[in-house]
């Protein structure tokens, strides 16, 4: 009868049973201590039920906790009838059946605080994420403010802190923010594109300008050269590339008229004309 008693504290390590009844179960000689730990174990994976799943306990568990009920059961009858070998078969069934629903419980329990483990670390990412676009967007701004470009790209912005502020309550209700996340990064990237836009025109604009102020004063240093009496093949080829150039410039081909350019000033040194840009 000790194996007995020393078989059900085997089953108590498990957290099966509560650890008083192990040394109770220790010290009797009663087969009937066996009845009493299944029915208890019993009570206690009911409580545990109730507890997880209330009245929609899965159909798996519901299957393993009817096995070990009826192990219970067949447990007295065993003992009723003094067939201890059958009563021990009777204990380790219903044993076996609980433990495995403790397990699946624990384990359950256990995926249950992973995933609001990641769910937290997965909004703090997106929180994080809002914080550094928010930063990008503000910089955006002042850049557009700078660029006088800001009028133009107004409605834009505002709709950008629109969304953030959407997706930061997103964020606390647990709404799915996977279209506003796109819609966002398309309006930032559209700002962006304009201001790049804008900041190349204007380059581009004041480079022409300084272009056509350039040409007209080396116009201005080819006609005196001709009053001089410089050399007139070298003067023509300068007034093509002048005329060339201007053409050019009034069509913005900004980059063809530098390269016009590059020859005007070989040019200008046969004639012996000096251009200082200032």
């Amino acid at each position: 009868m000790k194996k007995v008693a020393l078989f059900a504290i085997t089953i108590l390590l498990f957290g099966t049973i509560s650890p008083s009844l192990a040394n109770h179960a220790y010290g009797q000689n009663d087969p009937s201590i066996l009845l009493r730990i299944a029915v208890q174990a019993d009570q206690q994976i009911v409580n545990q039920l109730n507890f997880k799943y209330g009245n929609q306990i899965p159909n798996n568990i519901e299957i393993l906790y009817q096995k070990g009920h009826l192990s219970v059961q067949s447990l007295n009858e065993s003992l009723s009838n003094d067939d201890i070998e059958k009563a021990k078969q009777d204990f380790l069934l219903a044993m076996n059946s609980f433990m495995q629903i403790s397990r699946t419980i624990s384990q359950s329990s256990e995926k249950i605080t992973m995933t609001a483990i990641e769910s937290d670390e997965s909004d703090k990412k997106i929180s994080n994420e809002l914080d550094r676009l928010e930063k990008s967007v503000k910089m955006l701004e002042i850049i557009s403010k700078k660029h006088n470009e800001i009028i133009q790209n107004q409605d834009k912005f505002d709709k950008v802190y629109s969304l953030i502020k959407e997706m930061r309550n997103q964020i606390v209700t647990g709404e799915n923010l996977i279209n506003n996340i796109i819609e966002l990064r398309v309006l930032i990237d559209s700002i962006k594109n304009d201001i790049r836009e804008s900041v190349a025109e204007k380059q581009s604009n004041n480079l022409k300008r300084f272009f056509e102020k350039l040409i007209d004063k080396i116009d201005q240093k080819v006609m005196e050269a001709k009053v001089l009496g410089r050399d007139e093949i070298e003067i023509t080829k300068a007034n093509d590339l002048i005329f060339e150039i201007r053409e050019l410039l009034s069509q913005n081909e900004i980059t063809k008229a530098k390269t016009v350019y590059s020859e005007l000033k070989i040019v200008l040194q046969n004639i012996g004309i000096s251009v200082k840009i200032t």
